[in-house]
């Protein structure tokens, strides 16, 4: 992965122990203390935006925006409070006016926590949400709510204010994904995509299918990083050890992903019609009907995958061929649910070689490129409700 550029422009871009009181208003203390203060700017001074790419630059520009909400964590009495800071105006110069509320009777020089944004803050005002539960689902847009950033500070209440001791830093890396195939001879557009460290998974899942994703992770040292990712009944995988990157930094990333498998559902396989002698292939993977002494059929009907074999034949059904310069090493078959036909009780061996059943599947095992199913001498009937191809 290339580091590309490191995202400059901290949250509240203030000094440390930089105190801001201009514009400041108080009303009656039973009332609470109301604090109107200035952050300096956080980026570039646009004030359209709040974040987004500047794709010329190969850069992330963070900015300040109108109505952005930002969490004043602090403690009175034992007890903890969340302020919620409005960005009320934006200036020229990116300078942004803040306003807030905090309990009467809060001591002066209060330590606080800033949290932007609001969101990103823990519901019980004790600091910010943990990544699994702030990055765990995402929609591989570029926005505000990747842009975490935790600072600390003090609260002013005799001559309301607020001073920023420890300068809002980003707590995670942002990432621009392009999903590729293995040879990145072309795009993939892919929904969902999963990105796995560890235990947890975080997933991105588009409005619709693309092959560019935006995602924001925590950062790590030297570990594994796997991803998954789905194109209609296809599943691609790429998993790489030794993986580092930093928090408030932005990287691009090409993923060459290889197909992991196929499956025929009702998403893709709802055209199979396939009689004696001929055959179709779907997503690279096709299916033979054979010949012999009667006829064989395989079609979509009823919801289901028909594998029919009639007249009392003697035929190896059906075969199964990969075209994707793959070998199969699994396939599994899954009865129609309440209509499994004969798959509930396959007579021994007529599944064919490497084949298993068990508990309305039939699962065939191997390393080969075509696999038969349904040796058969007599009439036959099963529906499958999916068929998953694993590939290597």
């Amino acid at each position: 992965m290339k580091k590309v550029f490191e995202i400059a422009a901290m949250l509240l871009a203030l000094a440390a122990c930089n105190k801001i009181d201009t514009e400041i208003q108080t009303i009656d203390k039973a009332e609470g203390i109301t604090i109107t203060a200035q952050l300096a700017p956080k980026g570039s001074g646009a004030t359209a935006r709040a974040v987004s790419e500047d794709a010329v630059n190969n850069k992330i520009v963070s900015d300040w925006a109108e109505n952005e909400h930002i969490a004043i964590l602090y403690t009175k009495d034992e007890t903890k409070y969340a302020a919620d800071a409005t960005i009320t105006a934006v200036d020229g110069g990116g300078t942004a006016t803040i306003t807030f509320t905090v309990e009467a009777g809060t001591p002066n020089n209060t330590a606080c926590t800033l949290v932007y944004p609001l969101s990103a803050a823990k519901d019980d005002h004790s600091g910010v949400k943990d990544a699994a539960t702030l990055l765990a689902a995402q929609d591989g847009t570029l926005n505000a709510n990747l842009d975490v950033r935790v600072g600390e500070g003090t609260i002013q209440t005799t001559t309301p204010g607020l001073t920023v001791t420890t300068q809002p830093e980003a707590q995670f890396a942002i990432f621009k994904f392009t999903v590729k195939n293995s040879d990145a001879s072309a795009t993939i557009d892919v929904k969902p995509l999963t990105v796995t460290i560890g235990a947890q998974d975080y997933v991105i899942t588009p409005a619709s299918a693309t092959s560019e994703l935006f995602a924001a992770l925590p950062p790590i040292a030297g570990q594994t990083v796997s991803f998954t990712a789905t194109d209609g009944g296809k599943t691609y995988t790429y998993s790489k050890d030794g993986i580092s990157f930093d928090k408030g930094k932005y990287y691009q990333s090409t993923l060459k992903m290889a197909l992991d498998k196929v499956t025929w559902d009702s998403s893709n396989a709802s055209g199979l019609n396939v009689l004696s002698g001929s055959s179709q292939t779907i997503d690279g993977i096709t299916i033979k009907c054979n010949t012999g002494d009667g006829a064989v059929m395989c079609q979509y009907k009823n919801g289901a995958i028909n594998f029919d074999i009639y007249y009392d034949v003697n035929t190896n059904g059906f075969t199964f061929t990969n075209t994707l310069g793959k070998n199969f090493t699994k396939i599994e078959i899954t009865s129609q649910s309440g209509s499994e036909g004969e798959w509930a009780s396959p007579p021994s061996g007529s599944l064919g070689s490497g084949w298993s059943y068990s508990s309305g599947k039939a699962t065939w095992t191997g390393n080969a490129a075509s696999v038969d199913l349904l040796k058969y001498s007599r009439e036959f009937t099963a529906y499958a409700s999916s068929i998953v191809f694993t590939l290597q």
